[in-house]
């Protein structure tokens, strides 16, 4: 009786052994069928459908579930080899490999990707792109900053009204940028003009792309010129902050600049120490305010925009001015060490 009980507990033993082998080896499976998925995606990277198709196959963002490293590794590669390429298409690799990382890089037909790193930090990237297409107008230029591992932090969008249009970044500070917006346009009159139809073909050809050679050849009344600019902060989060600045500077005074960009270090150490003083009390007495100093008093009084009203405009002022002053006399600081 004893032996007929060990064989039946023999045969259920093995059953259960046979089923642990069955189950490890569907994990094991299982895990393959992942590991293959894993090198598909993102160590070979997609590949583009036929190119008469209306849209492009891009290859897979990264997911969460790569590392930070692994991520990081990926975008600075991306971004080491996009700061050192030229103009790319539409059928370059780098451009489709740019739609993972950069924000409103949607593929369109016959159009190209310019970019470039403005500074690169432990923290974050910041990076300057355009994308333009042929036969329409406007170009789109785009200022981000992103955390290391390519993750998109902010953005700052700007739409050209046509592909003339340039938009200049200039970094002040460490953390101060001037954005420069130029664009040249011909007005539609112009094209029925004597002046277009009479014009070489060879003229016509630049007239016809609005570009801003063409100045020297048409009538000031013939074009529009738009040129803009804003400052903006880049703070510890890595976010742009837009700096208010004040919208009608008097110009007749003799600094008005003061008051509407943020002044770069080589621009204020071209002043005197006395050009930089009248500077900032330029910026006070463009709000009224009074001097304790009769001298000021008797300076701005003989000016035609200077109206006093108050001992304190500290509360009117905008950021730019603000950052102005604090830069400024920290150069008057330094000069009278």
């Amino acid at each position: 009786m004893e032996d007929k009980s060990f064989g039946i507990g023999m045969i259920i033993d093995y059953i259960f052994k046979i089923k642990d082998m069955i189950r490890t080896s569907l994990i094991l499976v299982s895990l393959l069928t992942i590991a293959g998925c894993y090198n598909l995606l993102f160590q070979r990277g997609g590949e583009a459908i036929d190119s008469n198709a209306e849209k492009t196959v891009i290859s897979t963002p990264p997911s969460s579930e790569i590392s930070y490293q692994e991520r990081k590794i990926r975008f600075q590669n991306f971004a080491d080899s996009l700061n050192k390429a030229a103009v790319l298409t539409e059928s370059d690799n780098l451009y489709q490999e740019a739609r993972l990382f950069l924000p409103d890089t949607t593929l369109r037909s016959q159009s190209y990707l310019f970019g470039k790193r403005l500074a690169r930090r432990d923290t974050l990237e910041i990076f300057f792109y355009e994308i333009s297409q042929e036969n329409t107008d406007g170009t789109s230029f785009n200022l981000v900053s992103f955390y290391p591992d390519g993750r998109a932090i902010d953005l700052i969008a700007v739409h050209g009204k046509t592909n003339d249009a340039n938009l200049g970044i200039s970094l002040i500070d460490q953390e101060i940028f001037e954005l420069t917006y130029v664009d040249f346009y011909l007005s539609p009159e112009y094209f029925s003009t004597d002046r277009y139809a009479d014009a070489p073909d060879s003229v016509k050809i630049l007239q016809s792309t609005q570009h801003t050679a063409m100045q020297d050849y048409i009538w000031k009344k013939d074009y529009n010129e738009t040129n803009l600019y804003e400052n903006y902060r880049l703070n510890q989060s890595g976010k742009f902050e837009k700096l208010s600045r004040k919208q009608q500077p008097s110009l007749s005074r003799k600094f008005p600049f003061t008051s509407t960009k943020v002044l770069a270090t080589d621009e204020i150490e071209r002043y005197a120490v006395r050009d930089l003083q009248l500077m900032i009390n330029e910026i006070y007495a463009d709000y009224g305010k009074i001097f304790s100093s009769k001298k000021l008093n008797y300076y701005f009084k003989k000016k035609s925009w200077y109206q006093p009203q108050t001992e304190n405009v500290d509360h009117l002022l905008s950021d730019v001015e603000r950052l102005n002053i604090q830069k400024i006399q920290s150069r008057i600081y330094i000069a009278n060490q």
